[in-house]
């Protein structure tokens, strides 16, 4: 497990286990772990397949865990042509075939959660249900995650990848974790992004957060059971955000983790693994 106070704590080495191929020529890298139910994370744009059994290791005892790098992102070749942002959702239709899994749970955080959305709609009959952990989707529209794209573009223009972290750590996470982390987890963090995050693309992951639709329209034509998971200090939601996007949907429930941020399986993994576990053994 992960602690924040002890960068070193923080496994994301790759382990060669397997390469997809997708209709549209991307080569995806996956790794399967554990037995059971299937539960298929999801990264948001700027982590890694890895990152994830650093937050899922007791959901592994009983489950199959399957994490993958999104086209363009750490060993994932990115495919010919243009990217898109509907190119994600495909890929991951792909991986299911690949894999021969249906009826999966899907978790999603920040920008992969609206890959989670949007595959649920064309494919409902292959989600049980969905976890969706600190959305980059909102109730009320999609400008303001518009204006932080168009900020986050600008910052590359000046600042390179770095000022893209620069600007996102102290969002992402809380005061608390970042005071405990220090200058120690700060400096490790960064490294570790900027190694795997080229600025070109980051560049890309931008843009195509750019194309997604951010339609509240959307969400109330979700019919799968969805667990809307947020930290307390998420700089995106509130408790009122949360209980508006719940109402928007049919089947949805909302949970707060306290003490953490718009990633809350990084700074409290085991309540994450509890409220994830649960959810899923429900479906």
């Amino acid at each position: 497990m992960f602690d924040f106070a002890d960068p070193g704590t923080l496994d994301l080495r790759y382990r060669g286990q397997g390469r997809c191929p997708t209709a549209t020529g991307a080569e995806l890298y996956y790794e399967s772990v554990g037995t059971g139910p299937p539960v298929v994370c999801l990264n948001n744009f700027f982590i890694v397949a890895p990152a994830w059994r650093n937050f899922t290791s007791r959901l592994a005892r009983d489950h199959t865990i399957v994490t993958y790098d999104l086209r363009n992102q750490g060993v994932s070749s990115p495919g010919p042509g243009e990217h898109h942002f509907d190119d994600h959702v495909g890929d991951l239709r792909d991986l299911l075939d690949h894999l021969g899994l249906d009826d999966v749970h899907l978790i999603g955080t920040s920008a992969s959660t609206l890959i989670c959305r949007d595959f649920a709609l064309r494919h409902p009959e292959r989600v049980r249900g969905m976890v969706l952990t600190g959305p980059a989707f909102s109730p009320y529209g999609p400008l303001r995650m518009r204006l932080m794209a168009r900020d986050w573009l600008q910052r590359l223009d000046h600042g390179h990848a770095a000022g893209v972290f620069d600007y996102l750590y102290p969002l992402v996470f809380t005061d608390k974790a970042i005071e405990r982390g220090g200058r120690a987890t700060y400096l490790a963090l960064r490294e570790h992004f900027l190694a795997l995050n080229s600025e070109a693309q980051v560049r890309a992951c931008v843009n195509e957060l750019r194309q997604a639709s951010g339609d509240p329209a959307l969400l109330e034509r979700l019919d799968r059971p969805v667990l809307l998971l947020i930290g307390d200090g998420d700089h995106l939601w509130s408790r009122t955000t949360l209980k508006d996007a719940t109402d928007l949907m049919p089947d949805a429930v909302g949970h707060v983790i306290e003490g953490a941020g718009h990633m809350p399986f990084i700074e409290a993994t085991e309540e994450f693994e509890t409220v994830v576990g649960r959810f899923v053994a429900k479906g």
